[in-house]
């Protein structure tokens, strides 16, 4: 009982900072979306990180902080801007969540616990992505996971697909557009910074060139 006492306590405390960090960042960054994902919540933890949740992100909902929460979990930036619904929730896990936290779903291109001798190729990536059959629907996100799962230390295993192989996340959109005529909207990471490549750079690159695609 204690032990999972001291789990509840600690789960609540982050989400209140979290989100006191969010607003804060939010209310004076007024253009500015911040999108906030749970998932693969244990079975004996649904409820209360349900119940948690509702009553963590209560103040967005009746519109008494900063910002508050977007009705739909895939809005245009320009409309949550204008609504200033610039945070946008969403869980999996199991249960119904209470809108306007939204049922989270995408297409991974996670599939099984990667090796520890090389990073990932750019076909594999897109093949996981476009053979899974919901990536033709715009509203299923495209996500990239860029990560290893186990093997190596976490500093070892970001260093695998870090600096250099960054690169391919540039391919791997370019592909991914060639087939399904959609670009790319998440990369999952752990650890980026090892080389000279900044993964910043790199999205920014990304974002150049859907823009010039689709407009």
């Amino acid at each position: 009982w204690y032990q999972r006492r001291v789990r509840k306590q600690w789960y609540q405390r982050r989400v209140r900072g979290a989100m006191s960090e969010i607003e804060n960042y939010l209310g004076s960054h007024r253009d500015e979306v911040v999108v906030v994902r749970m998932k693969d919540h244990p079975e004996e933890s649904r409820s209360y990180i349900r119940d948690n949740l509702a009553r963590e992100l209560s103040r967005f909902i009746t519109g008494s902080g900063k910002v508050k929460l977007s009705r739909t979990d895939n809005p245009v930036l320009g409309e949550a801007i204008e609504r200033n619904e610039r945070l946008i929730v969403t869980v999996n896990g199991g249960f119904n969540p209470r809108r306007p936290i939204h049922s989270l779903r995408q297409v991974e291109s996670y599939k099984m616990e990667g090796g520890t001798d090389a990073c990932f190729s750019v076909n594999e990536m897109v093949h996981r992505l476009t053979s899974d059959p919901r990536a033709k629907y715009d509203y299923y996100p495209l996500q990239v996971d860029w990560y290893h799962a186990f093997g190596l230390c976490l500093w070892d295993l970001a260093g695998l697909c870090d600096g250099t192989e960054l690169h391919k996340l540039i391919d791997i959109n370019r592909e991914v557009v060639k087939v399904t005529r959609r670009p790319i909207n998440l990369v999952m990471i752990d650890y980026a910074g090892r080389g000279d490549v900044k993964l910043a750079d790199v999205v920014a690159q990304i974002n150049r060139y859907n823009v010039n695609m689709f407009t």
